[in-house]
C-alpha cells in the first residue's frame, strides 16, 4: 500500500507540473499574440501627421537600402498590443528608452559604418548619452540631428567651446558659407562625435596628424626642427579660439619663455620698450617659428 500511495502521490506531483508548464506556453503563446506585428500602414492611420513628415526621412527609406521589412515596428516593436489597447507603454519609444539600451538598438542596422565602430568606451557613451542625445529618429534635418545647425547640437553641453567661438581668433565655425548657417568648418571636421582613436574624439591618429590635414606646410621634413611642433600643435596654439594671434595660448614673449628661460635676452619680465616685447616680440628675430629649411637658420631666424 506505501509503495502504491508514493507512485499516486508522484502522478499528482508529475501532473501538476504539466499542468503548470502547459499554462505558462500558453500565457506566452498569448503573449507573442497580444504582441505581434501589425505593419506600417496600420500605424499610419493613427499618426498620419508624424507619417506624413516621415515620408522624407532617411528612415523611411531603408528598405531601399537592403533593410528587410524596414517599417514603425523596426525601432518601436511589435505594436499588436498597442493597437488593441491604446496604451501608451504597450510599444517601445526609443526617446524614452536609457542611452545604452536605445544606442543598443540603434547599432543593429548602423554597426556596419567603420564611423560607429569606437562607440563603446567612447567619452560620450561613457557620460550616458545616447544616439537620440544628439538625433531625432523622425527628424527631417540633416544626418537626422535634432538642430538644424551640427554646432548648436555640440553646443548644447559644450558652453566654453561655444564661448571660444566668439574670440578674434577662431577657426570658422561661424563663417557661413551656406543658406543653413553652417560655417566652412563643422565640428564634425576635426572631431568623430561617435567615437575615435585619439583623444577628444580627435578623428586622425593625433592631433598633429588632424591640424595637418589642412596645415601640411607645417608637416614638411625641415633641416632645423622647433620640437614644440612636432610634438603637439596645442603645446602653443588653443584649437576652438583665443583673444591672441594665430589663436595662440598665452601672447608672445611670455608664450616662447615658457620653454626658453636660459638666462640670457628671452629672460626676465622684458623693459616697457624693450626690443625684445613691442610688436611681436621673439618673433621679430625667429620669424620661422615652425622650423627652417635654410642652412643658416638654427635659431629659426631664416
Amino acid at each position: 500500500m506505501k509503495g502504491k500511495n508514493g507512485i499516486q502521490k508522484r502522478l499528482l506531483i508529475f501532473t501538476i507540473m504539466v499542468g503548470c508548464l502547459l499554462f505558462v506556453i500558453a500565457g506566452v503563446a498569448f503573449s507573442i499574440d497580444s504582441a505581434s506585428y501589425v505593419g506600417s500602414d496600420k500605424c499610419k492611420a493613427c499618426h498620419g501627421d508624424l507619417a506624413k513628415t516621415f515620408s522624407t526621412n532617411i528612415h523611411s527609406k531603408a528598405g531601399f537600402y537592403g533593410v528587410k521589412d524596414a517599417g514603425c515596428e523596426s525601432c518601436h516593436g511589435p505594436a499588436g498590443k498597442h493597437v488593441d489597447t491604446g496604451d501608451k507603454s504597450a510599444i517601445i519609444n526609443p526617446a524614452n528608452l536609457n542611452s545604452e539600451t536605445v544606442s543598443t538598438k540603434c547599432l543593429e542596422c548602423h554597426s556596419k559604418d567603420k564611423g560607429q565602430m569606437f562607440w563603446k568606451g567612447s567619452v560620450h557613451s561613457s557620460n550616458e548619452l545616447g544616439c537620440t542625445s544628439c538625433h531625432g529618429i523622425h527628424s527631417n534635418k540633416e544626418r537626422l540631428l535634432k538642430k538644424a545647425d551640427e554646432k548648436d547640437v555640440c553646443f548644447t553641453c559644450h558652453y566654453d567651446v561655444r564661448s571660444s567661438m566668439f574670440k578674434r581668433s577662431k577657426h570658422p565655425l561661424r563663417d557661413s558659407s551656406s543658406p543653413s548657417g553652417e560655417g566652412k568648418m563643422a565640428c564634425s571636421s576635426c572631431h568623430n562625435p561617435h567615437g575615435a582613436r585619439a583623444e577628444k574624439l580627435i578623428n586622425a591618429k593625433s592631433v598633429n596628424d588632424k591640424c595637418y590635414e589642412c596645415h601640411a606646410e607645417k608637416r614638411a621634413p625641415l633641416l632645423w626642427e622647433h620640437s614644440p611642433v612636432k610634438e603637439d600643435c596645442l603645446t602653443c596654439h588653443t584649437a576652438h579660439g583665443s583673444s591672441n594671434d594665430k589663436m595662440l595660448v598665452t601672447k608672445v614673449p611670455r608664450l616662447c619663455q615658457q620653454c626658453h628661460m636660459q638666462g640670457r635676452h628671452q629672460s626676465g619680465a622684458l623693459g616697457t620698450n624693450s626690443v625684445y616685447l613691442f610688436n611681436r616680440a621673439c618673433l621679430n628675430c625667429h620669424p620661422m617659428i615652425h622650423g627652417s629649411n635654410s642652412p643658416s637658420g638654427a635659431v629659426l631666424q631664416r
